[in-house]
């Protein structure tokens, strides 16, 4: 692993302890690491550290025991770790763009409703419009919720994929990171 550059690149290191390469995948998926679905403690260990250090790039460092490590097992690993965010913002983009769709539906029902009162004779307008005046708010206001509110969500998502998706992921003895530690 590249030294970093400057004290703040030294605090964006995550370092994962690992018995085997087990870990890093789902207890309760069987198949191949090809398949094998990611660990939900691995991946909330990831968001519990992106969210102590959310900016600049990151470098996660899986440490194991040299005796069962695996230059062909480590190389798929990380392509499936790129893969899943990969695979994960791709999601989030669809998604993004259904609810700006929905968020923008409900506006513009909410707006052509609210301009068809304006065809009523005046005597009606009032009364339809005080009928209709909750759902309007609604449909405004859910919409606006849509496209703003959920956009920051899904940001704070795409943020946290983006970063793991361009990571460096390196193995290493934890033989080697003992020996290192208690060298100094």
């Amino acid at each position: 692993m590249e030294e970093p550059k400057k004290v703040s690149d030294a605090f964006q290191s995550v370092n994962v302890a690992l018995d085997s390469y087990d870990d890093i995948f789902s207890d309760f998926d069987p198949s191949q690491y090809q398949t094998r679905l990611l660990s939900a403690d691995f991946l909330n260990e990831l968001k519990r550290r992106y969210i102590e250090t959310p900016k600049g790039s990151v470098a996660v460092t899986f440490t194991l025991p040299g005796s069962v490590r695996s230059e062909k097992q480590e190389a798929l690993i990380k392509k499936r770790l790129k893969d899943y965010f990969r695979g994960r913002l791709k999601h989030l983009h669809k998604a993004g763009q259904e609810r700006l769709k929905k968020g923008l539906l409900r506006v513009a029902l909410g707006l052509a409703v609210s301009l068809s009162l304006l065809a009523l004779p005046p005597e009606v307008q009032t009364f339809v419009a005080a009928l209709i005046s909750p759902l309007l708010w609604y449909l405004m206001w859910s919409g606006f919720e849509f496209i703003f509110d959920a956009s920051q969500k899904i940001g704070r998502q795409r943020n946290f994929m983006e970063k793991f998706l361009k990571a460096d992921y390196h193995f290493k003895n934890e033989e080697d990171l003992l020996q290192n530690v208690l060298s100094h």
